[in-house]
């Protein structure tokens, strides 16, 4: 049995808590991936899992995009190692310049980082060392 870390063990609880109050709410009508969070008055958040179970993808965002409002704060988790965001394609107007640093730039699991997406539109973004197998996404802000 592998030992996992208290610091992956409660972001993984977190996210698994904030995954189900957003299927508290839920009706008969399927929804978009959203991932987003709102509380009244207060921004709307959502968070992707970068490198999660050591994985080469970014959940939500890989398999299908994540879907949020314009004004959305969203956290990027870091679950493993040696990975960052590149931004390749984003709306006109918009100014997302993914992780700190060059492209060379890597960061290790329990490194977060945050961006609030204001401007409608597809975004974009993959994990440089690891994009020719696929760790690419994309984000689609609605008004």
């Amino acid at each position: 049995m592998s030992q996992v870390s208290r610091r992956a063990y409660l972001s993984r609880s977190a996210l698994a808590a904030v995954g189900l109050v957003g299927l508290s709410g839920c009706s008969g009508a399927p929804e978009a991936n959203s991932g987003t969070t709102e509380t009244d008055g207060e921004t709307p958040t959502a968070t992707v899992s970068v490198g999660p179970d050591g994985e080469f993808v970014f959940t939500p965002g890989t398999d299908e995009p994540l879907t949020i409002t314009a004004g959305t704060e969203v956290t990027f988790v870091w679950e493993s190692d040696n990975h960052n965001i590149v931004v390749g394609n984003q709306p006109e107007g918009a100014n997302w310049e993914g992780t700190p640093g060059d492209e060379s730039e890597l960061y290790d699991e329990g490194y977060t980082y945050e961006h609030t997406f204001d401007v409608p539109g597809e975004y974009h973004y993959w994990c440089e060392p690891h994009k020719s197998v696929g760790m690419i996404a994309d984000i689609v802000v609605e008004v």
